[in-house]
């Protein structure tokens, strides 16, 4: 009868706890499933209340309009696309004109105007009664003119009124059909998800046989989601912004952090709303396993620790170890400031649970202290843990990994093409600038030659560069003045028209000009044309640039044709100072001038050519007409350009084409016909009947406005055929 009854009491026990097994499961799977719906309802939720509401979604709009690289887009574009094809000469003031769009479109008086559009693309985008609008935002305009008559009052006369009233049209588009749909999904799990979430972990919790651990368990599970979504938040922004390039007049610097700006107003709450969630479920899992036991998260990190330390008991466990370590490793390396912010936020969530866990120990009543050891479920969850963070780093480095891909190339391409590497100097032909500084796109420049600035012409294709170096002294307010009395024998063109009492006189002007005399600022080497009153750009930033895109793209040839006005000792430091100095090649005088692949391989790949005669005592500054040959200056009209000699012998290995119309101030509209691919192909081969030899530099003005790439190309016989990549060289 004792051995019938004790078989009984032992099948009742082993049902019971095969249902509390079954219990236990079906609470954790319960549980599970909410933390998941909580997370898709929760940015669901978000989404609809803050971007598919029109209300908030304008208000953001002009919030995000006050970010520094959103409202220098927004002006850029109305500059560029507005204002400019009525006056195409306007570039000149571009800078003005755009200081003045600046200031308009962060004005109090434009944010109506921002609004209206706002709410006019978020009508096409997100509601079925949207219908196919195309809209005019008079208010923005008005705004706009009304800021150009009061800086610019004869620019804005001749301002035509459609541009003055047309801010922005848009038209429906075919993506306009998936916002819809997209927009009604989300609208219906913003509503449905979350108290379906709150459902799921009410009965999570009540089908659990420890409700207290339940609530533990959900605790934890809401905290881990949130955070590892928090994660993969930041990790899609940066591989949204790192995929982001600029075109035209926008450069890849601008656009990716407007487009940064935009996500952190738009999503930025969101991210922090995550966060404080996560916090609030670890401190009910603190609070809730504190009623069961006091714990210490101390304690809990030293035994994760010494789990981390212990002895392999598989062969597999050090490998698991290793791989991991490996893999954080590299992503700190290439990904410093992600891998920074990712610890950041698993820092703090640890410390948070630490310190309640903390709290909650040292005011709970004493119980008897429970040993426990790491055994093989902590083991295998560690080695999931570790496993998902592996995985977490490779996805982080393939989305957002940015490091150069031309190295790789180097051996095989030389500007692009693997067919130039052969050649010498003298047998390739390069695209170039005139006046590669003076660039409408660069702050402070009031006569410019070129739209974009030197970062942008070198992913263009741009690889000769004709710059102007001045000795210049910038103020402590920021403006710059030339020195011309340092300047001394080697004067600008300006300065060497005039007798020494003259200069004298245009000295003390200038330093008028700029506001303060040469004691209260910093001389220094500038990029100027003629006067750096005119516009400046400090050579060394210059040259940084040049030094940031060889080190992304080490199998490039670059040459510089500096019109120096300093001393070749002063040159050096500044090239020294930007980096740029070890990739200064050497000629050597009455040798063959080098390929580029022996350029490349030998990591000298910046040739330096001077104007002045007096320059060329340092092997690195090469004599330039003692190398170059050139064409005349003086054209205006393409039917005034010549092939005739102008400087340096005809033996010499290199032919210039001054390819662009000289006239002050520069403007587009006559230089616009000589950069056409026609018109260069027309005039190198020209020269090379002529002269007997293909020109290898090409200068030209506002390159962009024509094909100049494509024609340098065609003239070196690789037209049709893809480059390598080069990366971008960030500017900001």
């Amino acid at each position: 009868m004792s051995e019938s009854v004790a078989v009984a009491a032992g099948d009742e026990h082993r049902t019971v706890a095969r249902r509390s097994r079954v219990r236990a499961a079906t609470s954790m799977a319960l549980l599970a499933l909410a933390s998941l719906a909580l997370l898709i309802g929760g940015v669901t939720l978000y989404v609809r209340e803050e971007i598919l509401d029109s209300s908030a979604f304008a208000d953001r709009a002009v919030d995000a309009v006050h970010e520094p690289y959103v409202r220098h887009v927004v002006a850029r574009e109305i500059t560029v696309r507005m204002l400019e094809p009525a006056l195409p000469d306007l570039i000149a003031a571009r800078p003005v004109v755009q200081s003045a769009v600046n200031i308009a479109v962060g004005s109090k008086p434009f944010s109506p105007a921002i609004r209206l559009a706002a709410e006019h693309g978020h009508r096409l985008m997100f509601q079925r009664q949207g219908g196919n609008v195309i809209f005019d935002v008079a208010d923005a305009g008005t705004v706009v003119a009304s800021v150009l008559r009061n800086f610019i009052p004869k620019l804005a006369q001749e301002v035509p009124k459609r541009i003055r009233s047309i801010l922005l049209t848009l038209r429906r588009r075919s993506f306009a059909v998936s916002t819809l749909r997209l927009g009604e999904k989300v609208r219906l799990l913003g509503i449905v998800l979350p108290p379906v979430a709150a459902l799921l972990l009410a009965l999570g919790i009540f089908v659990a046989p420890d409700r207290r651990r339940a609530v533990t368990r959900a605790g934890v599970a809401v905290g881990v989601v949130g955070i590892a979504f928090a994660i993969a938040l930041e990790v899609f922004r940066r591989y949204v912004i790192a995929r982001t390039v600029g075109a035209n007049e926008l450069t890849t610097t601008d656009v990716r952090g407007a487009v940064g700006e935009l996500w952190d107003v738009y999503l930025g709450d969101l991210l922090l709303w995550t966060l404080v969630t996560s916090a609030v479920a670890w401190l009910v899992a603190a609070a809730s396993s504190s009623v069961l036991r006091p714990y210490s998260g101390v304690a809990g990190v030293r035994r994760l620790g010494a789990l981390a330390g212990r002895p392999a008991t598989t062969p597999l466990f050090p490998i698991a170890r290793g791989a991991v370590m490996f893999a954080l490793g590299v992503f700190v390396v290439v990904k410093p400031t992600l891998a920074l912010q990712i610890g950041a936020v698993i820092g703090g969530a640890l410390l948070i649970y630490t310190g309640i866990g903390e709290l909650v120990t040292a005011t709970a009543p004493e119980q008897p202290p429970v040993r426990r050891r790491p055994g093989r479920r902590h083991a295998v969850a560690l080695g999931a843990v570790g496993a998902t963070i592996a995985a977490a780093v490779v996805v982080a480095i393939v989305l957002t990994g940015n490091a150069s891909r031309a190295s790789a190339s180097s051996a095989r391409t030389c500007n692009g093409y693997a067919q130039l590497c052969s050649r010498r100097l003298d047998e390739v032909v390069f695209a170039g600038t005139h006046n590669s500084m003076s660039a409408a796109d660069a702050p402070g420049w009031l006569i410019a030659n070129q739209d974009r600035t030197v970062a942008q012409q070198l992913e263009n294709g741009i690889r000769l560069f004709k710059i102007s170096a001045h000795y210049g002294v910038q103020t402590p307010d920021g403006r710059v003045y030339t020195d011309i009395a340092a300047e001394g024998k080697r004067v600008n063109r300006v300065a060497d028209k005039l007798d020494p009492r003259a200069r004298r006189a245009l000295q003390r002007f200038s330093r008028s000009v700029a506001g303060g005399a040469r004691s209260k600022g910093k001389r220094d080497i500038w990029l100027c044309h003629t006067l750096c009153e005119l516009g400046a750009t400090r050579m060394v930033d210059y040259l940084a640039t040049i030094r940031r895109f060889l080190e992304l793209n080490p199998n490039q040839v670059i040459i510089l044709f500096d019109e120096d006005y300093v001393a070749e000792r002063n040159l050096e430091s500044a090239f020294k100072r930007a980096g740029l100095f070890r990739y200064l090649a050497r000629l050597q005088s009455g040798q063959p001038l080098p390929t580029l692949g022996s350029l490349i391989a030998s990591h000298h790949n910046v040739v330096v050519f001077a104007q002045n005669k007096t320059s060329g005592k340092y092997a690195w500054d090469a004599n330039g007409f003692s190398w170059i040959q050139d064409t005349p200056l003086g054209a205006k009209k393409p039917s005034q350009f010549s092939c005739k000699l102008y400087r340096g012998q005809p033996n010499n290995p290199l032919l210039m084409m001054n390819n662009w119309a000289d006239i002050f101030p520069p403007r587009p509209s006559p230089n616009v016909p000589l950069v056409q691919r026609a018109f260069i192909l027309k005039r190198a081969r020209q020269c090379d009947q002529q002269r007997g030899m293909l020109p290898n530099l090409i200068l030209t003005d506002y390159y962009d406005r024509g094909d100049v790439i494509g024609a340098v190309n065609e003239l070196n016989g690789v037209t049709g055929k893809r480059p390598s990549p080069v990366e971008p060289v960030p500017t900001r």
